[in-house]
């Protein structure tokens, strides 16, 4: 997990976001994960905060067991984390720890779901990051890509055909001939 922030430090940065993607958060989910932080912005699909100064007071593991589908976080000293969370119907988590080799990745089942966490930990550090809007747009595809329990897979849509040609017009221009 990430290390501590320290007190010494200047300039330090962290950057947390969960994302709720089977469903959305309850009102009292939302109150739970308030206490946490007054700062950080709760939406039903998500919790995001950055950090200076402080340091995250909850667990992100429990956090992903109990709420969440999807966790980002950043830190400025090289740390970054992905954790993914699927219903274990959708993946054998036998057949994803053959994937996992070495500290970068892990597999853990609990609760009927399987959680997927992978670690980058450059030491170096690296570029400033930030974070805000990093995880964004996780949520549609994967809804895209599976559907909940009794539901009829969602088929994908076919991008529309442009028509490019003779006298016909491709957005708003008359297409060359």
């Amino acid at each position: 997990m990430p290390r501590q922030a320290s007190k010494e430090a200047m300039s330090e940065y962290q950057y947390y976001e969960f994302q709720a993607i089977d469903r959305p958060l309850t009102g009292k989910e939302m109150d739970e994960l308030r206490s946490y932080s007054t700062r950080a912005r709760i939406t039903p699909t998500g919790f995001v905060n950055d950090y200076s100064w402080g340091d995250f007071k909850g667990n992100a593991d429990a956090w992903m067991e109990k709420y969440f589908d999807a966790f980002l976080y950043l830190a400025n000293w090289g740390t970054h984390i992905l954790k993914l969370r699927l219903p274990a119907r959708l993946l054998d988590p036998a057949i994803a720890r053959t994937y996992c080799g070495g500290e970068g990745a892990s597999v853990r089942k609990k609760a009927g779901k399987v959680i997927l966490s992978f670690l980058s930990d450059d030491e170096e550090g690296g570029d400033w990051v930030e974070g805000e809007g990093q995880g964004e747009g996780e949520g549609p595809a994967r809804s895209r890509g599976a559907h909940r329990p009794g539901e009829a897979p969602r088929q994908p849509r076919r991008p529309r055909k442009q028509a490019v040609g003779r006298g016909r017009r491709v957005r708003g221009q008359q297409a060359a001939e």
